[in-house]
Parts: structure tokens; C-alpha cells; sequence
């Protein structure tokens, strides 16, 4: 049962479209004060009471109890004033009415938008927070840096921070290497988020009986864990427009990149709010080890470390095996696992999504 619960959440980690649809039942209770023996009303309020608790306890499973306590005034005034907005359908579970008391108690189960909380979420960069701030890295073929710098402002705008991109990425050789070299390579500069893609466009033709040329760009992005080559996300843009000069293609570019860029920050957080909620891949790699005594390793942490769902013996040569962990927590969680259970186990490297342990 618990390697079938394991395999759901992994499979729901790679599926990344309808990530924005996602919802979440949650059952809440609300309770109002019943004044001058108005119970519809109270019973409203409860009902209202109780929907906010439901958003709440979404909210607690995305972003974690200290960034809640310290940005609790911005949730009342950003998220908790359109608790609605975030509930797509509810049920009356009970409801009572107490006249000793003069309270209305209300108990909903209700559907939350977790695709749209996690968006909000995500703008106001509390879902950053919660994944420890990733630094991101933005490479693009074809491009003189004009789209780049839109899509880094799109990021930035977002909260995510940025890591300036080697010379050598971009270039001819950067482009001949597969994805998990380019991803390499830019974890050596800092970045545990690559995004890379493709620019192309520039001026088309004249608009006829004007001065004014037509321009278009188009830009397609992907985002990669730069640790394990997971991809997060993928998008892309297109824009046109008309100028007397240079300027038209600037604003071209402006357009696919803010479409192309907003599409993938919206993937990202509900990837990664997924990820808070439930389980995040992660990859173990074990140095010392034989294939039969890694299989024990998998089989182990499945069974007793904490927050595991799942251990899979992804490959194995010579002394070293690549375990996919399906964890509800990060790498320096799995270490902390591995630690309690193999106290002679050395982790000699560790990044967001990945871990090297030597037995």
C-alpha cells in the first residue's frame, strides 16, 4: 500500500499541465455569535468563518508556520479578504444552533482552488520562502540577451533571485552539450534552477503608404532542477507589433516573454506547492555500496524513515547506486533520515533535490 501511495504522488509530481486546477477537500468548522436572535445571519457568518479556516489550512500545508506567523498581515489583507475567490464548491456538514450560548456552529467540507492559492501565494514570494529561495539562471539560443532580460524581469518582479550566467553559457558549445551538462554547468555558478530555451523573430515587412515595419518574437522556455534535470515547467510566447524603428522588435520581445515568463512562474509554484503539500523526487546517490545491499538501503528507508513514500533502486554500477526517493520534505531531510538510521553514513554532497552518501 505505501510503495502504490508512493508511485500516485510521484506520478502527480510529472504531470505538470492542469497544475493550476489543482483542489484541495478539506473539512473546517466556523462559529458566529447569534445577536439580537438573528440566526440566519449568524448562521452566515459561520458559514464565512468556517471558509476561511478551510483556505487556512491549505495555506498551512504550502508554506510553513514561521513565514505564516511573520506575514500574517499581508495573508488578512492579500488572501484571507477573498476567501471565496478560493473556494470552487461546499457542503453544510452540520450546523447548530446553540441558544444557551448564542452561538451558530457550522462544519463545511470544501473544494479549495490550491492551484489559484498557490499563485497568489507564489506573487507575494511566501512559496519562495518555503523552497529556501532557489537561485535561477536564464539562458536563451538565438537571443542578443533582448528576451533574456525581459523574462529575468518577469522572475524578478516574482521574488525569485538570479544568478548571472557564465560567459561561456549560450555560446555554440554551451548549445552542443545535452540538458544535463548546461545543467551542470550553471549549478557551478550558483544556480539550482536553469531555465533555458530558444528566441528567434525580428522585422518582418513594410506597413504599406508608412514609414512603419512590422516586427515578431517568439521565446520557448523550460525550466530544469538543475540538481537532478527534473523539468518543472515549460512555456512560451509570441508577440508582435509596429514601429518606425528598432523599438518595435523591443516591444515584441516584451510580449513574448511576459507571456512566456508568466506561464512558467505560474507552473513553477504549482509544481512546487504540490511539492510543499506532498512529496517532492528526489535523488540519493550511494557510494560503496553493491546493487543487493542498495536494494536493502531503498527497501530500509521505505520502511522507517520518516516522511518517505517511496524508494526506488534507479540504477546501479560498480560501487555506486541512484536511489528516486519520493519524500515529503528536501535532501537535507533525507540526510537527517540517513543519519538516524546509518549513523557511520557520510553525506559528502548535498544540494535542494539531491544527496551523495558514502557507507
Amino acid at each position: 500500500m505505501k510503495r502504490s501511495a508512493g508511485l500516485l504522488a510521484f506520478l502527480l509530481l510529472l504531470l505538470g499541465g492542469g497544475a493550476a486546477s489543482a483542489q484541495s477537500r478539506v473539512t473546517a468548522t466556523g462559529t458566529a455569535a447569534i445577536l439580537s436572535g438573528d440566526a440566519a445571519r449568524a448562521r452566515d457568518r459561520a458559514v464565512e468563518a468556517a471558509l476561511r479556516t478551510a483556505v487556512e489550512q491549505v495555506i498551512g500545508t504550502l508554506v510553513d508556520s514561521e513565514t505564516l506567523v511573520q506575514n500574517n498581515q499581508l495573508l488578512a489583507d492579500r488572501i484571507y479578504t477573498q476567501t471565496r475567490g478560493y473556494v470552487s464548491n461546499y457542503s453544510i456538514l452540520s450546523e447548530n444552533a446553540d441558544r444557551d450560548s448564542n452561538i451558530y456552529t457550522v462544519q463545511v467540507e470544501a473544494e479549495v482552488r490550491e492551484g489559484s492559492l498557490a499563485d497568489d501565494l507564489g506573487g507575494l514570494g511566501l512559496l519562495l520562502r518555503r523552497m529556501k529561495m532557489p537561485r535561477v539562471a536564464v539562458v536563451l539560443k538565438n537571443d542578443d540577451g533582448t528576451v533574456a532580460a525581459f523574462v529575468q524581469k518577469v522572475l524578478r518582479e516574482k521574488g525569485f533571485l538570479l544568478v548571472e550566467t557564465p560567459d561561456e553559457a549560450g555560446g555554440a558549445g554551451f548549445w552542443s552539450m545535452d540538458q544535463g551538462a548546461q545543467s551542470d554547468l550553471l549549478r557551478r555558478y550558483g544556480a539550482e534552477v536553469a531555465i533555458l530555451g530558444a528566441a528567434s523573430g525580428g522585422a518582418g515587412g513594410s506597413v504599406r503608404g508608412s514609414n512603419l515595419t512590422s516586427y515578431q518574437a517568439s521565446v520557448n522556455l523550460k525550466a530544469v532542477k538543475a540538481d537532478t534535470r527534473e523539468i518543472l515547467a515549460t512555456a512560451s510566447g509570441h508577440g508582435t507589433s509596429v514601429h518606425v524603428g528598432e523599438a518595435g522588435y523591443q516591444e515584441a520581445a516584451r510580449q513574448a516573454a511576459t507571456v512566456a515568463g508568466g506561464d512558467l512562474v505560474r507552473q513553477i509554484t504549482s509544481q512546487w506547492a504540490r511539492e510543499s503539500s506532498s512529496s517532492r523526487a528526489l535523488l540519493l546517490d550511494i557510494d560503496g555500496v553493491t546493487p543487493e545491499r542498495a536494494a536493502e538501503v531503498a527497501a530500509r528507508l521505505e520502511r522507517e524513515a520518516r516522511g518517505v513514500q517511496e524508494a526506488i533502486l534507479r540504477s546501479s554500477e560498480g560501487a555506486r547506486a541512484t536511489l528516486h526517493v519520493s519524500m515529503q520534505g528536501d535532501a537535507s531531510d533525507l540526510a537527517q533520515e540517513i543519519r538516524k538510521l546509518w549513523p557511520r553514513a557520510k553525506v559528502t554532497s548535498q544540494s535542494a533535490n539531491r544527496l551523495t552518501v558514502a557507507f
